[in-house]
């Protein structure tokens, strides 16, 4: 059941009216009794015993781990110890606390990961034994791959690190946690949440506010706009050139410019549908996306794109590298040994490369997303370790920096970078990815972008100039979110107003949107008419 469904709407509908049916403190029954149902719905269910096992397995030694830290300070206040003794303690009791997490990681990571490189386990397996001459004897119709097992795996490790850290408190009730790692709204694509946000927020007496609901609606509509009308009709253009032929240069440079589009209206889209969903419940989610086209570097592009994902592995896994011990020997032997200018480098590198090699991997296994992850790392790792020299360059090149021409070469520099990342993923092979650059450079062909050759790539004119009408609408949306709160200066007009512009907004959805195979847009609007 996609969150862009009828299917979904309908479902979510019916929570609403129980949910402010019950009583307010039993209203976080109905979103776990809900999130429970829509799980089984959207999946299978055999997926619900995998979310249930990491769930209560990752609950069970978080709990341990927070009583084991009450048994310490109670202990640790007791009479009779010297500094020895407390070291002594607090040395035991990290250990047991060590073996719970370290346990519960693996079991849970574990699981993960068999999921993901399983089937490319078995594939070089068969592909071995077929260049012995024997016939494939592995097949993967066993393996079971859970709806959003990245994003529950990810937001439970996430919350036994934070225990463990002591960060915050464990939370003590089962069905609570369990909520939080199965929450309708975010569990197939995330945002990737925070226990002490998504848990405590779930933990609050759940009240009616009508603004809320009518602010929830309004970010739904958008996230059905970005999806419906931009994302899914990108898409038809996209997957007809990289799925079909080899193509002209030209075509092919198209199609990744409005593959970097359709990649982030459907995720943004999708993500607004599901904060918006769950802002009527009065629970807020973590932002996702922050406009990552404005970005002038590709550092800054991290930071507003996929923003839970990108603070999760900065606090999970890039921070705790550049601060582990052996990273720590390894500087200290490097500035004995090296110039403190590549001893600095080598600090950022590191860190750096094993985050996005392992960003890499979270997105997708294989050789594709391998080389996305180092293309991200050694970029980031360029532009944050050679900031200074980049610096130096502008001055001695007297390029204004401030000005509106250079920040407009920066956002362009950084979509182009990010196109480039999508060329990685997108043409189905890293092969596939060098002939599309050699068709770009070698057998570019301007003029197949003017006689009309780009109508028979799955849209036609009418649909191509209602797409660029709603890119512009896109663009004019994100530059004044940038500024104002628009659904705060909707909220303050006349009631006539307000309600025109979600009338409109559902119309265009109805009448623009793409629904499927065999659905002609065109027809639709002027046959109807």
């Amino acid at each position: 059941m996609s969150v862009a469904s009828a299917k979904f709407l309908i479902f979510l509908a019916a929570t609403i009216i129980v949910f402010y049916i019950v009583p307010s403190k039993h209203r976080w029954l109905v979103l776990l009794a809900s999130s429970i149902a829509f799980y089984l719905i959207a999946g299978s269910w055999r997926f619900l015993p995998f979310i249930i096992f990491t769930s209560l397995v990752i609950w069970l030694a978080s709990t341990r781990i927070g009583k084991l830290y009450e048994e310490l300070e109670t202990k640790l206040k007791a009479e009779g110890l010297d500094r020895k003794g407390k070291k002594a303690l607090k040395d035991e009791y990290k250990k047991k606390a060590k073996t719970s997490l370290v346990l519960s990681l693996v079991l849970c990571i574990g699981i993960l990961c068999v999921t993901k490189f399983t089937k490319y386990v078995v594939a070089y397996l068969n592909l071995f034994m077929v260049s012995r001459g024997n016939e494939p004897r592995f097949g993967i119709e066993w393996l079971i791959v859970p709806l959003g097992i990245s994003y529950y795996t990810f937001s439970t490790v996430g919350y036994i690190l934070d225990v463990y850290w002591k960060r915050y408190k464990y939370e003590s009730n089962f069905l609570r946690f369990f909520l939080y790692a199965i929450f309708f709204p975010h569990i197939m694509q995330g945002p990737i949440s925070r226990y002490n946000l998504l848990g405590q927020s779930l933990k609050q007496e759940l009240k009616y506010d009508s603004q809320r609901i009518v602010f929830g609606a309004q970010l739904m509509m958008w996230g059905f706009f970005k999806k419906l009308v931009i994302a899914d009709r990108l898409n038809k253009l996209v997957t007809t050139v990289f799925n079909g032929e080899v193509q002209a240069g030209s075509v092919f440079l198209v199609a990744l410019f409005f593959d970097a589009l359709m990649i982030y209206t459907d995720f943004s889209g999708y993500t607004d549908i599901a904060r918006g969903a769950s802002q009527i419940f009065g629970v807020e989610l973590e932002q996702n996306f922050n406009h990552p086209f404005f970005s002038k570097s590709v550092t800054e592009f991290w930071r507003r794109w996929h923003m839970s994902l990108g603070s999760w592995f900065k606090d999970y896994v890039f921070y705790p590298v550049t601060v582990s011990n052996w990273m720590k020997k390894l500087n200290k032997f490097n500035l004995k040994h090296l110039p403190s200018r590549v001893t600095k480098t080598i600090s950022v590198a590191i860190p750096c490369l094993i985050t996005w090699f392992l960003t890499g991997l979270w997105h997708g296994t294989g050789k594709t997303y391998v080389a996305w992850g180092i293309y991200y790392g050694v970029l980031i790792t360029i532009s944050v370790g050679f900031q200074d020299e980049f610096a130096s360059l502008n001055k001695l090149l007297r390029i204004k920096t401030k000005s509106y021409s250079f920040r407009g070469f920066q956002m362009f520099r950084t979509f182009c970078i990010f196109m480039g990342g999508r060329l990685l993923t997108s043409a189905g092979g890293l092969h596939n990815s060098l002939m599309v650059v050699k068709n770009i450079i070698g057998n570019f062909q301007p003029w197949k972008l003017v006689d009309e050759s780009l109508y028979g790539y799955g849209i036609d004119r009418k649909e191509m100039g209602l797409l660029i009408v709603c890119l512009i609408v896109l663009w004019a949306v994100s530059m004044l979110q940038e500024r104002v709160h628009i659904r705060e200066i909707i909220a303050r007009q006349n009631v006539v107003v307000r309600w025109a512009l979600m009338y409109l907004i559902i119309f265009v959805i109805l009448i623009f949107g793409v629904y499927g195979a065999g659905y002609d847009a065109s027809a639709f609007i002027y046959t109807q008419y």
